[in-house]
């Protein structure tokens, strides 16, 4: 892979949560962690049937170089699954990819596959 392969925007989005009249903690919302260039993959797609439902799941694959994330993946601040990608695909639409897994490619310092799957 080569650095010019990194020619769409994707934002790194971690969840915010707030504590309610319970004292359980409850999602608020996603806040951007990082904006970076990445080379966006479709793997394929699936259907599932959930609850008397189909859910279609897309799954995609995201590079984007190492050092975008090194001070996220420092072990305090690491990406849990709960983080998300969004991106805007080319008929402007966003869409919110959530994680599935972080591999290192090409060596430590160079590129990270960020492994995820979008749920409709």
């Amino acid at each position: 892979m080569n650095i010019g392969e990194l020619d769409r925007r994707i934002t790194i989005q971690e969840p915010r949560t707030v504590e309610n009249t319970y004292g359980e903690w409850a999602l608020n919302g996603y806040i951007d962690v990082r904006v970076v260039w990445a080379k966006v993959d479709w793997v394929g797609g699936s259907e599932l049937d959930e609850v008397d439902k189909k859910t279609a799941i897309t799954k995609v694959d995201f590079y984007i170089r190492n050092l975008d994330l090194a001070d996220f993946l420092n072990g305090t601040n690491a990406p849990t699954m709960a983080h998300r990608i969004a991106f805007v695909s080319q008929n402007l639409v966003e869409r919110f990819y959530y994680l599935e897994s972080i591999e290192q490619i090409e060596g430590r310092k160079e590129f990270l596959k960020i492994t995820t799957r979008e749920k409709d």
